[in-house]
């Protein structure tokens, strides 16, 4: 690894835990690069909203971000998009483990946001009681049978149809990429192992990080170190960016895109387009769900009736 980012503890004006501080159960590792108004939102659903009180390591690439509400802010360099993607993930997981040494890491883009703190909880009892598994995570993965079912082609309907009959007997046939991991949400038992694996991990450009992050994981620990997050599975298109089974919303884009003009309504892909013109932005779920306690920065957005100042540096797509 490169040399280590500065670790800022004092933006919430935190010495570190005494040894006798009690070792908490979970911590968020928060990354953040170019999305500062959804790192602040994302910080006031958990620490304003969760019943259980999470402690929140928040690496972030923006110099020109100013603390929120998270315990520890790490500031790193920014970087292309794998490798800087990939440091966050490393040094946000790292300082939580040298601050705090939690049992579990729950990491979440910034963008990614989990409104039900007991879905979470969930799959960390599953990992309670799995001392074998160290990951909750899903797949990365794509399904095919949603462009068939859109195409007009003989032989798209002839692959939906082996589909229809291998996937009744349990065989997923249509869905690829499945040797991957998101790296965008997952839970992670707190172990030397596991860094020693995601320090390692060198980022090939032809793949995905999703793809490198499983490549290196089932080397370490094997498949049957996963507990997979089966509703979200496969993540493409359907739950890339949302999937209320989890209320996981990790929409680009602060309110709902209008449809330009040239984008087929029945769905039909465009080369260059890949917004989901039919699904709520984030205001209109942050609205919809009701939180009970409204921060600053969800005020700010609920109320707004422009919301080009929302993460102005980041692609909407």
């Amino acid at each position: 690894m490169e040399e280590r980012n500065e670790v800022d503890i004092a933006t919430a004006g935190l010495p570190r835990p005494a040894a006798t501080t009690p070792r908490p159960k979970v911590v968020v590792c928060m990354t953040n690069h170019e999305r500062p108004d959804c790192a602040r939102i994302n910080q006031e659903i958990i620490k304003l909203n969760y019943a259980e009180p999470w402690l929140i390591v928040h690496a972030c690439s923006d110099p020109s971000y100013q603390g929120h509400m998270e315990d520890v802010l790490v500031r790193c360099q920014p970087r292309t998009i794998i490798y800087g993607a990939l440091n966050l993930l490393q040094q946000s997981c790292r300082a939580a483990v040298e601050v705090y040494n939690p049992q579990y890491l729950l990491h979440v883009e910034a963008d990614t946001w989990v409104f039900n703190q007991d879905i979470i909880q969930r799959y960390i009892d599953r990992l309670d009681r799995n001392p074998k598994a160290f990951l909750a995570a899903s797949t990365w993965s794509t399904d095919q049978r949603v462009q068939w079912r859109r195409q007009q082609h003989p032989f798209a309907k002839a692959k939906l149809g082996a589909a229809k009959l291998l996937n009744a007997m349990g065989n997923d046939f249509g869905v690829k990429r499945k040797q991957t991991l998101s790296t965008q949400f997952f839970i992670a038992r707190n172990d030397p192992r596991f860094f020693s694996m995601l320090d390692g991990i060198q980022p090939t450009i032809e793949n995905t990080l999703e793809y490198d992050f499983y490549q290196a994981f089932v080397q370490e620990f094997g498949k049957r170190g996963v507990i997979h997050i089966t509703e979200r599975e496969p993540v493409h298109p359907d739950n890339r960016h949302w999937c209320p089974p989890l209320t996981l919303h990790a929409q680009h884009w602060p309110e709902k895109l209008p449809r330009p003009a040239n984008v087929p309504t029945d769905g039909t892909p465009m080369e260059g387009v890949t917004g989901q013109y039919d699904i709520p932005g984030k205001k209109e779920v942050l609205a919809a769900y009701g939180f009970k306690h409204v921060g600053p920065a969800m005020r700010q957005l609920l109320d707004a009736t422009d919301t080009s100042y929302y993460n102005p540096k980041a692609k909407r797509y």
